[in-house]
């Protein structure tokens, strides 16, 4: 028997138990599934740099070429690959749309996987196939952690959902605990088209985290008690498939006293407006990390959900909603600088390698970053000229990624503002946005409409990076950044960074 499709794709997640539906597949003669063929981080398996003898650079290029040479290779069966949100997008959006991709959707309550996921993290154990080896361990529940963790898994299955609808395409829906009856097993081999039908399944790979819930979390009262508060419609926000543009509620700041909401811009000028919020709440600035005081509940209100947040706005009918933005080309000079530049805890390691390797990014090498200062830099080669060109190198990046020509994640930190405007505004109308360097304007104006004394605020705060932008600037570099952001210049009405530096 053959069927209509040529190759197939299985759509899960981390810890859904996608490596043990590959495991059981690969049981049939003539059908083969060949991991994570598009994980950033390998091809296929841990360590595996190449598929067939194309590689990661030849993969980033064409990864078509892949799934081509893969059908080939498959001699009269059928082959497939896994592939998770976090993978080449541009692959999998390919998969969904081709009639000829047999497309198997692997899901789990999501609950459980966030906290297999959590403890896996923990324990550093992915896989297991021996009882004895198994690595034990509790979590503490996080609320605001699993409404995001779930927020992104709903958006992803149901952009799967989406588009296999609008193509009028079908796939088979198999949820973690059915992969093991033998008799669904029989079933997705009978939709790739095979004959064979295995009378037993023979697992080789464990359940890592056998128990109850209670063996595995350490709050587990406090995990309940959060989970009993919230609605579906509190977790998941309903009809919108982009996670970008999503309204991002838990992310939305409040102040305690005041009738003021925040919806902060990954990578804007955010800690000032912490910082200012804070004051208008307690009459007295705080000094920098703003950010980390909110997320630990000591100043302001962060996490809501949608039915207290509601709550909140009719407790303070007048309020003024704001959200602040910075020029595109200071805001991704920070992310170079913070995430890809610098090496270390926080940073984008993965990243920052393919930048190297796929797009000819000159960065200094790990062994140059160990303890570097600007003067050692200097030493080895590396000045103003040569940041320069890296920078450029990722601006030119950014204007393909930002494109969807990449197998590399948008970043919050350097996606469109104009992409999170748009999600804030699903949910609470935004009235008031601040620009980078008129915030002392914006301030005064929200006091005036809402009578506000004005606190005292002490100098705002500057980057302090080992090259500043104003060294490496040129003509070039705000050509190469109109054309990564063309919609947030024009959007926003944004000059020139030198003109923006002059107003």
């Amino acid at each position: 028997m053959s069927g209509r499709y040529k190759y197939f794709a299985i759509f899960g997640s981390m810890r859904s138990g996608s490596n043990l539906l590959e495991q059981s597949l690969n049981q049939y003669a003539d059908i083969t599934c060949h991991g994570e063929l598009f994980n950033p981080l390998f091809i296929g398996h841990p360590k595996s740099t190449d598929f067939l003898g194309l590689d990661f650079v030849e993969r980033e290029r064409s990864p078509e070429s892949l799934i081509k040479a893969m059908i080939k290779d498959a001699e009269g069966g059928i082959a497939g690959f896994r592939v998770f949100h976090d993978h080449d997008q541009r692959t999998a959006q390919m998969a969904l749309r081709d009639p000829k991709c047999a497309k198997i959707i692997l899901q789990r309550d999501v609950l459980q996987s966030f906290i297999s996921l959590a403890i896996a993290r923990k324990t550093d154990q992915w896989l297991l196939h021996d009882a004895p080896d198994r690595r034990g361990g509790k979590i503490v529940f996080d609320p605001l952690e699993f409404i995001e963790y779930r927020a992104k898994q709903e958006a992803h299955y149901e952009d799967i959902r989406n588009i296999l609808q609008k193509g009028g395409q079908t796939a088979f829906w198999v949820r973690y605990p059915e992969q093991r009856d033998v008799a669904i097993l029989n079933g997705i081999a009978k939709f790739l088209g095979r004959d064979e039908v295995l009378k037993t399944n023979k697992e080789t790979i464990r359940r890592q985290n056998p128990g109850s819930l209670t063996d595995k979390v350490e709050n587990y009262d406090e995990m309940q008690a959060a989970l009993s508060r919230w609605s579906e419609d509190d977790i998941i926000p309903q009809g919108s498939f982009d996670p970008l543009r999503r309204a991002n509620i838990p992310k939305m700041v409040s102040c305690i006293s005041q009738p003021i909401l925040f919806a902060p811009v990954p990578g804007g000028p955010n800690e000032e407006i912490l910082r200012w919020m804070n004051a208008l709440d307690v009459g007295t600035a705080l000094g920098a990390n703003c950010s980390h005081a909110v997320s630990n509940g000591d100043i302001l209100h962060t996490g809501h959900n949608q039915r207290t947040l509601f709550e909140w706005m009719e407790a303070n009918p007048d309020i003024a909603t704001l959200t602040a933005i910075s020029h595109p080309l200071t805001r991704a000079y920070q992310a170079f600088m913070t995430k890809i530049f610098l090496t270390g805890d926080g940073t984008y390691a993965v990243i920052r390698e393919q930048l190297i390797d796929y797009f000819g990014v000159a960065l200094p090498d790990l062994e140059m970053m160990d303890g570097a200062t600007r003067q050692s830099l200097g030493d080895d080669g590396y000045g103003v000229g040569q940041h320069r060109a890296a920078f450029h190198g990722f601006l030119r990046f950014l204007k393909v990624n930002l494109s969807g020509q990449t197998s590399i994640r948008k970043d919050g930190l350097w996606d469109s503002q104009m992409a999170f405007l748009s999600g804030f505004n699903t949910a609470v109308p935004i009235s008031i946005i601040v620009k980078e360097g008129q915030m002392d304007a914006g301030f005064k104006y929200i006091e005036s409409i809402l009578d506000l004394p004005a606190p005292i605020l002490g100098p705002p705060i500057k980057p302090d990076h080992m090259f500043a932008l104003d060294e490496v600037y040129s003509r070039q570099t705000e050509n190469l950044a109109r054309k990564a952001y063309k919609m947030d210049y024009g959007r926003f009405g944004f000059n020139d960074y030198q003109a923006a530096l002059e107003a």
